[in-house]
């Protein structure tokens, strides 16, 4: 777990965290053929900020086990999925300018 104290941004727009990757999708700068792919992921990392604000690293580890566990036929690998999730939370910390150290971080569990 970090030793920097979490600190979420007071506001998330979830709407423009979906535009934002749309964009990046639309020019080529994600790997998978479909956005779709990847709107759950976008969900899943706004809404842990916004209903666990308080978590530590590894309760977002494990809530992110347990969403890639709930997906049927996930099109992203566990790592495509956990890379994407932390890039989400940096973009929303970023557009926040938000203190970039005390983002979320997930860590692969052996």
């Amino acid at each position: 777990m970090s030793s920097v104290p979490l600190s979420i941004p007071a506001v998330i727009n979830v709407e423009a965290e979906v535009n934002h990757w749309r964009q990046k999708h639309d020019a080529g700068e994600l790997r998978s053929a479909s956005f779709g792919h990847y709107i759950p992921w976008i969900k899943f990392a706004c809404d842990s900020l916004i209903t666990h604000p308080k978590a530590s690293d590894d309760v977002r580890e494990r809530d992110f086990q347990d969403h890639y566990a709930a997906q049927i036929m996930a099109k992203l690998s566990v790592a495509e999925a956990r890379e994407f999730v932390e890039q989400v939370w940096e973009h929303v910390y970023l557009t926040n300018q938000h203190d970039q150290n005390a983002r979320p971080k997930l860590t692969a569990r052996a």
